[in-house]
Order: structure tokens, then sequence, then C-alpha cells
């Protein structure tokens, strides 16, 4: 039961009102100084300092305590628990005192560790759109000076021009995306076939291995005939599928598999490579915005596609999940089915 300050002093300054009238009753009789002083002034003093510690003890002291704190945390010291036993009156503010302290706290580090994201942000942005606008510089300037020796050659540099400006415009999308919510995505739903579609996407990705010299697995388990379909923004979900499928590419080595498989509430598509360096302790760090465990990141890789795949397939009610095995890591994208979708 939560105790009462002032029940307690009401009970103090009843028992001295109360010796207070048993002592002037007794006054009447008595004519003997000792005898006054033994037993009126005596037990007085000696209530009177029990009140004054009493109220020292159960109030100056806890408003000193919460003047303290409050000092404490007026200069940015919230990594200090107040620290209060009773459960009385000031102890239960006390306590709310201190959750609000921990709130404050909890603010404070989500601000600690926005402003480590800034400033890793701002040190990938300027590393990762240098290098492209440092290189179309330098090809715009030896198109003005005649230094393309043919027609070829021009052409050449234009290309490597547009593909520059091409890596600057992704970078200007996933800039975009890289602070929304699933909420906060605007879709353009459509239904889509799980068949025809994964069938296109399968083709598609195993062309970009061949390109890159990567062998290559593809594993369909949903059957031609299968009626299943998908209610996604088909061009959000190859946005997401590509930043995936370029961070497993970026780091394969030997082989890249896929395969797919439905059950009666979803699809799922797994994606997984070899080459991987992740330890097994940081698999969910990788969904985190700016994070990469290149020291030194590689052109137009900010830490920002695994992040902006997994809001835009929570968007769709899916969700995204890694695993690390050795050296192998595996994605798994779940897409809820839409209708009655049988598997067959």
């Amino acid at each position: 039961m939560k105790e009462s300050i002032v029940r307690q002093l009401g009970i103090n300054c009843l028992i001295l009102s109360i010796f207070s009238i048993i002592s002037t009753l007794f006054l009447v009789h008595v004519e003997f100084v000792f005898v006054f002083l033994i037993f009126v002034t005596i037990p007085t003093l000696i209530l009177t300092i029990w009140l004054v510690l009493f109220i020292r003890n159960r109030v100056i002291k806890p408003l000193i305590l919460i003047t303290e704190e409050a000092n404490s945390i007026s200069i940015g010291n919230l990594s200090h628990p107040i620290i209060y036993d009773r459960d009385d009156e000031l102890g239960n503010f006390i306590l709310i005192f201190d959750q609000m302290r921990k709130r404050l706290e909890q603010q404070q580090n989500k601000q600690k560790v926005f402003e480590i994201e800034r400033k890793n942000f701002i040190t990938s942005i300027s590393h990762d759109m240098k290098t492209p606008i440092a290189s179309i510089s330098a090809y715009v300037e030896a198109l003005q000076d005649g230094m393309a020796n043919s027609p070829e050659e021009e052409a050449q540099y234009f290309k490597i021009i547009e593909s520059k400006l091409t890596l600057l415009t992704e970078l200007s999308k996933q800039l975009s995306l890289s602070y929304s919510l699933p909420e906060d995505l605007h879709l353009d739903y459509q239904e889509i076939n799980c068949y025809d579609w994964i069938t296109i996407f399968f083709k598609n990705s195993q062309s970009e291995c061949k390109i890159r010299g990567i062998s290559s697995e593809f594993k369909n388990e949903i059957k031609k005939k299968s009626t299943a379909v998908m209610l996604v923004d088909l061009n959000q979900l190859h946005r997401a599928l590509q930043n995936i499928l370029s961070n497993s590419l970026r780091y394969t080595k030997k082989c890249l598999s896929m395969s797919t498989r439905l059950d009666e509430q979803n699809f799922y598509l797994v994606m997984e490579n070899d080459g991987c360096l992740l330890e097994t302790t940081n698999v969910e760090k990788i969904f985190e915005r700016f994070y990469t465990e290149e020291r030194s990141g590689s052109q137009g890789h900010l830490g920002l596609g695994l992040s902006i795949s997994k809001t835009i397939i929570q968007s769709m009610k899916g969700s995204l999940t890694a695993q690390v095995s050795g050296d192998t890591i595996s994605f798994e994208i779940q897409i809820p089915l839409y209708g009655e979708n049988p598997n067959e």
C-alpha cells in the first residue's frame, strides 16, 4: 500500500496536539518546575525534533534530489537514474520524473544516431557523386577540345557521359526514398500473375549474370497453369528486387541462385549468393540506412539499396529477411497473394 506523507504528518500533529492538551491539564495540578521539565518540556522537544526530521527526510530531501536531477537534465546529462525507494506521493512524482528522463534519453540517443547517419550520408554522397561528376567534366572538356579522333570515339565519350548521368540519376532516386516509411509510399497497384512475371524476371536476371560472367541457377516451383496473382506496384517491386540483385551481384564469387514457391497465402522468392563476408550478428544491420561493410564504398553504393527494398516490400504488406550461413547469404522476399489463388 502506498505510504502517505500527508497522513503521517497529520498523525504526528495529532499526537502533539493531544500531548499539549494532556500537558495543560497536568500543569493545573503541578507546582514544581522539575516535574514540568520532565513530563512536558523534554517530551515536547523530542516530538518536535522527530517531526522536523520526518519533514526533512520525507519532504525536503526528495525535493533537493529532484532539484539536483532537474539541474543535471537541464545541462544534457540524462544517463543518471533517479533512485528513490519510498512509495509515497513524492516517490510517485519522482518515478514519473525518472520516466520522463528515460524518454528524453531515448530521444537523445535517437538524435545521436541520426547525427551519425547524417555525417555518414554527407561523406558517402560526397564520395559517390564526386567521381562521376569529375568523369563527366573530364569527358565534356575532352569533347570541347576535340580530343576524340573519330566519330566512333566521340560516340563512346557520349556513351560514358550518359552512363555517369544514369548513375547520378539512380543515386538521386535512392536518396528520395531513403527516409520514406512504408505507409508514405504512393503505389499504383496492379494484378500480376506470379508465373508469368517470375518467368520474365528470371530471364532478365539470367542475362545479367551472363554478361557479368557469373554462374547462375534458377528454380521455379510455380506451375505454368497456376492462376496465383499478386497485387503490387510493378515498378516499385522491380526497383526493390533490382537493389537486392545488384547487392548480390556485387559480392558473388562463383554462383548466384534464385528459387520461387507458393503456399496458400504467399509468394516467395529466395535469392542466394556466395562470397558473403558478413558476420552472422550483423545480418539485420544490412537493412539499415547507409550501412555498408566496405571501408571505402564502391561507386554508386551508399548503403541505401537494401533499406529501400525493405521499405518498398513492406509497403506491399510483404517482408524481406536475410540469413547468413558461412560465406553464403540468402534473401527471402515474401508477398501476399491476392484473392483466391490456388497453388495448382
